[in-house]
Parts: C-alpha cells; structure tokens; sequence
C-alpha cells in the first residue's frame, strides 16, 4: 500500500459529486422498483416472491444494458476514490467516509464492490492493488450497512487472495490502521474488524466449508 501523499481536494469533490448523481438516479430507480413491487403485492404475488422478482430485474438490467445508471462508471469512480483513500491522509480519509453517509445507495453497494468487482479483479489478475482496494471499501463503508454482507465480502476477498498465493493478513492490518477507530452502532470499531478477521468466527466457518468441498 503507498505511503501517504497530497490529494487534490478538487478531484475528491469531484468524484463525490458523480456519485451523488449516481445516487441520486440509483435512488430514483429503487423507487420506482418498489412501486412495482407494491403492485405485484397488491394482485396477489407473495412478498418474498414479489422482492425477488425486483431483484431479478434489477440484475438482468445491469445485465443487458437497460438500467437507468452505469455499473461500469460506478465501478471507475470506486476505482479511483478507494485508491485516492489509500494514499491520502487522516483528514481526508475521514472526509470520504463521511461523505458516503449521504451516499445510501452507493454505500449499500460497497458490499458487492469488496466481494464482486474487487475479489474478482485479484483473481483474474493476482494483483494485490485488488485486495488493498477492497479493504479500502470496507473501510469506507465503516459498518453502515448490513454487517453479515461486510463479513460476506471479506470473506470472498480474503479466500481470493490465498488462492493466488497471497497472504492477506498483512495487508487487512495495514488497512485497519487508517480505518475508523470509533465503535458503531455499539459493536467494535472497523479498525478492529479488520485487524482481527484472520481469527474471526466466520472466517475460520468458511475456511472449514472451503476445505471441505
């Protein structure tokens, strides 16, 4: 991971004000979603199956091209913001991850980032940029969302990382010293989270299931 450098403060408000927009269209869309979803209700569709029919739907437009917003753009602004997180300083890594508290969207994708888009790419090219931007993800999420789903992404990222022969420990460690050290929503700090998740309960739940397979 690089040492700590100047960002322009300039770009990060930049690459904040697209993924507001982002947001704001993501937003809108999930409205929308849920409107429909009401309506399938509304003629008789049970709930969890009217839920997984949105879901659907949501993938396939991602799929196909149909959805109102651009994953790949999202993906290039994740990109680029994890990485300007990692080699700025305190202040403005602190700066980031508030900004994402307006962010509701975008940070509930945080998620998929770690386990999809930043799990693969290590993968694929054995690129240990991969495994730093992820955790910078994590780190910027800070908990916000659904707990099991940050466990769920970093567990895919870690076992994608001894799988092309790196050891992530090192690097979960160093990324947990620049994370929030503040308790949420009265568990541990993200800084915690991540120093300790070499000896986590899940993680040694999905080593077991890997072996076992």
């Amino acid at each position: 991971m690089s040492s700590e450098t100047v960002v322009s403060d300039e770009r990060l408000a930049e690459l904040n004000s697209q993924l507001d927009r982002l947001n704001e269209t993501w937003a809108r869309w999930g409205r929308e979603l849920n409107e429909t979803q009401k309506e399938l209700e509304s003629a008789g569709m049970d709930r969890l199956q009217a839920a997984e029919a949105m879901h659907r739907r949501q993938v396939e437009a991602f799929r196909d091209g149909t959805a109102p917003l651009d994953l790949d753009e999202v993906h290039q602004l994740l990109d680029e913001l994890c990485s300007l997180y990692l080699m700025g300083g305190g202040d403005q890594r602190a700066r980031i991850r508030e900004s994402f508290g307006n962010l509701s969207r975008v940070r509930k994708y945080l998620h998929s980032y770690i386990g999809g888009r930043a799990a693969s790419g290590l993968r694929s090219t054995e690129d240990a940029e991969w495994l730093d931007l992820g955790l910078a993800a994590a780190s910027i999420a800070d908990q916000r969302v659904d707990y099991r789903d940050l466990l769920i992404g970093l567990g895919k990222l870690w076992l994608a990382a001894e799988d092309v022969g790196l050891a992530p420990a090192r690097r979960f460690s160093a990324v947990a010293r620049i994370s929030g050290d503040e308790p949420v929503y009265g568990n541990r700090s993200t800084r915690d989270l991540l120093r300790g998740f070499r000896t986590s309960a899940y993680l040694k739940s999905i080593t077991r299931r890997d072996e076992g397979s």
